[in-house]
């Protein structure tokens, strides 16, 4: 049976783990020092090392002549410790060991002293699915575990883990890896295999993988496995079904134009060659982001083939970066929806045509009244407006000023509708992650509450309830669901206090006048 290339590639030492320099070497100087800790939490996304750097460290600690840290490999501890029967680096999944029967084992073994090293680990793999009872039945042990005995942790959700489980590890958050180094391992592994590919392909698989080494080698894997010769960029966007930069940019560019026929036509090509709706929400928004980067002056930060940059800095050089806040934002609401729509195809392209009417991007040169600079219609819009001496600049403000407050109302119910949705995305975000109390304060909230004002996500509530929304570490909570639909600040507000209830406006008018005010009962309320 063939072996996977993340299992194959899987590293043994500290020297192959990629993109987290920081926990290497701070892992590296406790092992050379002796500084150890009882308990460690490694948390972070998929397939960024933790497990890995976990089983290097387990066996690096127990190493009779570790090399900078690392385990050489050729002691007979070493040896001892690579077979798959070694007593003294225990490694349970919590996924499926997650009851406290499963902890009570654990404390009667923890006692034995270690059978070939100096400690005995014990790797805890997705330990935020332990049960609260086998929590509370590792909490003493994991704060004062015997001399010998060495916890490490790891958790792609540390928000699930109870705050006394935090409080007695070293943590340790790893971090997506970049691009390029995910790249340069590609190259490496192929030139390993005996695979030719091209670099572009191999730079649209790095990306593919979004941050994590699993997700990138899963990917490889299955593009090696589908081509007998040299590996194309065109092979991988066939095999992966991710649409080329250029249809994207095409897309994203009849949606800057306003070409609303255009888009639905693009997007119906797409889907009909199994792009689905949230790849091409994904792929839209990842080039907004580029185009950003072009805007900001951080070219290099973007990948792209020559031909395909040169589509971009023409299309960088046409919009603001206002306007792309607003497209990446719609984009975000957009595919929050998408998880959950019988019509996904629909939601996407409702979302492309909303943009549509969004005002004409900023342009370097001026901007056109309700298209992109550049297309026929908005050549015509800028002459009639030249051509137009009868009206006042003072008259032409005045016609704007509707449109810019929302006009008839429309545009107003509009950003209501949109702040709606937004708190929505919060409120699902809030529940999947397990913050129910939290949760239940958001979902108390009435829709009039939450409103957009710019970049921000203004929440008002009454002063009696301003110190528990303003929480720092639940604002920080609400403000990581705000990160996945991006550009939004939460802005929390405290309403203005009534200056006086209804009942007192009733005294007050009546005030001077020959009446009493009752209850129903005929009894007088005040005089």
């Amino acid at each position: 049976m063939k072996t996977a290339l993340y299992r194959k590639y899987r590293p043994s030492t500290f020297d192959g783990v990629i993109g987290q320099d920081v926990i290497v070497r701070t892992l590296r100087n406790q092992i050379e020092r002796g500084a150890l800790s009882h308990a460690y939490l490694f948390t972070g996304s998929r397939g960024t090392g933790k497990t890995s750097c976990a089983k290097i460290f387990a066996r690096a600690v127990n190493c009779l002549h570790p090399i900078g840290g690392s385990p050489c490999g050729e002691c007979e501890v070493c040896r001892a410790l690579a077979s798959p029967s070694n007593l003294d680096i225990t490694e349970m999944d919590a996924a499926s060991n997650n009851g406290v029967d499963k902890i009570r084992e654990l404390r009667e073994n923890i006692d034995y002293m270690p059978s070939v090293g100096r400690y005995k680990v014990y790797i805890v793999d997705e330990v935020h699915m332990l049960s609260s009872s086998a929590f509370n039945a590792l909490l003493k042990t994991l704060e004062e575990p015997p001399a010998h005995v060495i916890f490490v942790l790891c958790t792609t959700e540390v928000h699930k883990l109870p705050a006394t489980i935090l409080s007695r590890c070293m943590r340790f958050d790893f971090r997506l890896v970049p691009a390029e180094k995910l790249q340069a391992l590609l190259a490496d592994i192929f030139a390993r295999e005996g695979v030719k590919a091209e670099d572009k392909a191999l730079a649209h698989i790095a990306r593919l993988g979004e941050g994590s080494v699993r997700d990138t080698l899963s990917v490889a894997d299955r593009c090696v496995n589908a081509v007998s010769g040299t590996l194309t960029y065109a092979d991988v966007l066939e095999i992966t079904g991710a649409g080329s930069s250029e249809e994207i940019a095409s897309l994203a560019e009849s949606v800057m134009d306003s070409d609303a026929g255009a888009v639905v036509r693009k997007v119906e090509d797409l889907a009909a060659r199994g792009r689905s709706p949230s790849q091409i929400s994904h792929e839209l928004t990842v080039l907004a982001r580029d185009l950003l980067l072009l805007i900001s002056g951080a070219e290099e930060d973007v990948t792209a083939s020559p031909e395909t940059l040169a589509r971009m800095k023409t299309l960088a050089s046409r919009v603001g970066a206002g306007y792309l806040v607003k497209f990446v934002r719609e984009l975000g609401v957009a595919e929050a929806e998408l998880r959950y729509s019988s019509s996904p195809r629909i939601v996407l392209e409702c979302a492309l045509l909303s943009l549509c009417d969004l005002p004409g991007p900023e342009h370097s040169g001026g901007s056109a009244p309700g298209r992109a600079a550049g297309t026929e219609q908005g050549e015509r819009n800028a002459e009639r407006s030249g051509n137009d001496n009868g009206k006042t600049a003072e008259t032409a403000k005045a016609a704007e000023a509707p449109q810019a407050s929302g006009g008839d109302g429309r545009g107003g119910r509009k950003e209501d509708m949109k702040a709606v949705s937004v708190l929505g995305h919060i409120r699902h975000a809030l529940r999947t992650r397990g913050e129910l109390r939290l949760f239940g304060e958001y979902a108390a909230l009435r829709d009039d509450a939450v409103r957009l004002r710019g970049n921000d996500f203004v929440v008002s509530v009454p002063a009696s309830s301003t110190e528990v929304f303003a929480e720092e570490s639940r604002m920080r909570t609400v403000q990581a669901c705000l990160g996945d639909i991006g550009g939004l600040r939460l802005v929390i507000e405290e309403l203005p206090p009534e200056a006086e209830t209804r009942l007192d406006t009733l005294l007050r008018c009546a005030e001077g006048l020959a009446t009493e005010v009752v209850d129903g009962k005929g009894r007088k309320l005040r005089r």
